[in-house]
């Protein structure tokens, strides 16, 4: 499921099994009953874990490259009708209105510029003038189309970048507008550039707006229940076969925030995000998340702290029974806090306390600490990389469900040439549980190793959605057999925010 800027606390299933003690003289149980525990004891590790892949979320921002240029100013005389013999004089008046932004001059000199000779025609100068003259208009869509085009191919001209920003602030389409100004405060920009950009930001956050977004992935998994290969034993027990499943993931989510002044805000935060498998229903769930705080915020960091309640529904896993049934509740707080080191480096840190209740798992029930801290690194408006690291820990009822992971995250994105994005994250961690496992009496150690490329192209977008292509790999090596696999997954998703 797909990640959230902050960490979502749904932790979902697992399951142990309590026996009754030699000591009270109790009958063994069946290798049936066994047999049956072990099944399901894998749907509840399957549960925990995909709940919280949805949880943790860092929310990584691009930034941009190349000074700003500064054009001389030079003045001319001369009549339209004279200027229109001499291209080589429109074109350079043409430029630097183009890059300042300079929109009457631009009006005034695009219908020379259409009739001057062809072979003076170039298609990035005619589209910058469009978009330009789109936004007087006050056709934002049109102008934001036109300047997203521009972009997916000549990415590094910066004004560009700026003037796609301003676009997209008129447009109140914040969200986009403050990543495009982040992606260019990145860059070795002048004194008062970067000053602007940062008065742009202040009065991003000082917006009292709602903010929408949601999304849906198709799921094609070849292994929904994390089982083993096919035909593995311990002892007289056989591990689950394998399941396919194909479906849809979908996630919508809405947040306000309300301004005191002086940096001070409320937020709420309502969320539904979940997984319908059309050929394997008794794997589908949902959660609803909502969560209302307060926070300070300037131009440079973002000071958080949110309370949340959380339920989620799930189908069960089991053959007998397809329907949604409510099986989990959490509440706790989340205190985040994100600070511009630079320009150039950002640091984030996120703790997170939640409770747990399981309405039929009991065993299950507990409470979650989870601290992580990361960097995002913002080369230019084409490239960063970004490094988190994370602890959780999970105390139960049952000591065999507690655990401790500690693990690591690195990603990479890049804007290239001809439109194409790519993403590339790759992560490792280790998973402790604190105690032996009934029936086999011993105690998981695993390691995680993680791996997905995506890729998209920024031209190639439908109302503000563009589609975007994901390769995942998942491997979890343990100390039981049972819980050693790994899988393929390649997945489509569709997203938007407004």
């Amino acid at each position: 499921m797909k990640q959230k800027p902050f960490f979502r606390s749904t932790l979902t299933l697992a399951f142990v099994a309590t026996f009754p003690t030699l000591a009270l003289a109790a009958e063994e149980p069946s290798p049936e009953q066994q047999q049956l525990e072990i099944n399901r004891r894998f749907d509840d590790q399957r549960m925990r874990d995909n709940s919280l892949d949805q949880q943790i979320q860092l929310k990584q921002i691009p930034q941009s490259k190349q000074p700003v240029q500064q054009t001389e100013s030079h003045s001319l005389s001369i009549s339209k009708e004279e200027l229109a013999k001499h291209p080589e004089l429109v074109i350079r008046a043409l430029i630097p209105a183009l890059s300042q932004g300079k929109t009457e001059i631009v009006a005034m000199l695009y219908p020379i510029y259409q009739k001057i000779d062809s072979r003076w025609h170039d298609p990035l100068l005619t589209q910058w003038q469009q978009a330009i003259l789109a936004k007087k208009e006050r056709n934002y869509n049109q102008s934001i189309r036109i300047y997203r085009q521009i972009l997916a191919d000549r990415n590094d001209i910066l004004p560009i970048r700026f003037q796609l920003a301003t676009v997209l602030f008129e447009n109140k389409e914040y969200d986009a507008a403050e990543g495009q100004f982040e992606k260019l405060r990145s860059e070795n920009l002048t004194p008062a550039v970067a000053g602007l950009i940062d008065a742009y930001i202040n009065a991003i956050h000082q917006q009292d707006r709602w903010s929408f977004g949601g999304g849906f992935t198709y799921l094609n998994d070849p292994n929904i229940n994390n089982a083993p290969k096919s035909g593995t034993t311990y002892g007289n027990w056989t591990s689950p076969k394998r399941e396919s499943a194909q479906g849809v993931g979908y996630n919508f989510d809405a947040s306000k925030k309300w301004s005191w002044g002086n940096g001070f805000y409320h937020q709420l935060d309502l969320s539904l995000y979940g997984k319908y498998y059309w050929n394997n229903k008794k794997f589908n769930e949902m959660t609803m998340h909502e969560g209302f705080g307060l926070g300070y915020q300037t131009g440079r960091s973002d000071l958080s702290l949110i309370p949340f309640l959380e339920q989620t529904l799930y189908a069960g896993g089991r053959e007998t029974r397809e329907s949604l049934k409510r099986f989990s509740k959490s509440g706790g707080s989340t205190l985040s806090f994100s600070y511009w080191l630079n320009p150039k480096w950002q640091w984030r840190a996120n703790y997170l306390y939640s409770e747990q209740r399981y309405t039929e798992r009991k065993h299950l029930n507990g409470n979650t600490h989870y601290i992580s801290t990361g960097l995002s690194y913002l080369r230019n408006a084409q490239q960063y990389w970004y490094i988190n690291l994370s602890y959780n820990r999970t105390g139960t009822r049952d000591i065999d469900d507690s655990y401790i992971r500690r693990a690591i995250n690195l990603g990479w994105v890049q804007e290239w040439g001809k439109g194409l994005s790519t993403r590339v994250n790759l992560n490792y961690g280790k998973k402790h549980y604190k105690g032996p496992m009934p029936v086999f009496n011993i105690t998981q150690r695993n390691k995680e190793y993680g791996a997905a490329v995506s890729v998209w192209h920024r031209a190639f977008h439908y109302k503000g959605i563009t589609p975007r292509l994901t390769y995942s790999y998942h491997k979890t090596k343990s100390n039981h057999v049972f819980y050693t696999y790994d899988k393929h997954q390649v997945y489509l998703e569709l997203s938007k925010r407004f």
